[in-house]
């Protein structure tokens, strides 16, 4: 693999991460600015902080420990699964229940997604299988749970394509990690 090949890996992790970076960060100040709205007060601190200090600790450690990160984010990933298989059990109460409290699938996806960011940069290939599953998996389980009103969940996780865009962009930068390892690999060999 050549000099060009690896700067392409690089440019497709640095956009993987700067896509799912700056739409975590957008989408949290949203979020911040409606806790405060909507709720305020030290119930909007508590809120902000809940979140908050869930999603810098995830991210310091795939920052630090991406290899003791990853199967900690692989169970983290299971909080947006374990939601859409509530919405698929009862997806009109569930649904319900979200449009009173806020969007708790956002909130989850963002707070594993922001650290599994972080973990792409080193290990973007399980980064983006683990973006594309908390993504892809819930989605699968409230379309089916929604039944006949399945274009409401589609259409409100558009949303999510930003998330998509950056588990993709991970995949392929993890596949052309995967060729340089066995191509440097195989050049020791011929050594």
């Amino acid at each position: 693999m050549g000099a060009e090949e690896v700067s392409a890996v690089a440019a497709l992790r640095l956009a993987a991460f700067a896509v799912m970076a700056t739409f975590s960060g957008f989408v949290g100040l949203m979020l911040v600015g409606y806790t405060v709205t909507d709720v305020g007060g030290w119930q909007a601190v508590g809120l902000i902080v809940a979140v908050g200090l869930p999603v810098a600790s995830l991210c310091l450690l795939a920052w630090l420990r991406p290899r003791v990160a990853v199967p900690v984010l692989a169970l983290a990933c299971l909080a947006p699964v374990a939601f859409g298989v509530l919405e698929l059990l009862d997806w009109q109460r569930w649904s319900s229940w979200e449009d009173q409290h806020g969007p708790v699938s956002l909130v989850l996806v963002l707070t594993v997604g922001a650290a599994l960011a972080v973990l792409g940069l080193t290990r973007p290939r399980e980064a983006g299988v683990m973006l594309l599953a908390i993504v892809l998996v819930p989605l699968v389980l409230e379309v089916v749970g929604a039944g006949s009103e399945w274009g409401r969940p589609l259409s409100i996780s558009a949303v999510l394509v930003p998330v998509l865009a950056s588990g993709v962009l991970f995949l392929l930068a993890g596949r052309g990690d995967v060729g340089h390892r066995r191509l440097s690999g195989s050049s020791r060999l011929a050594h």
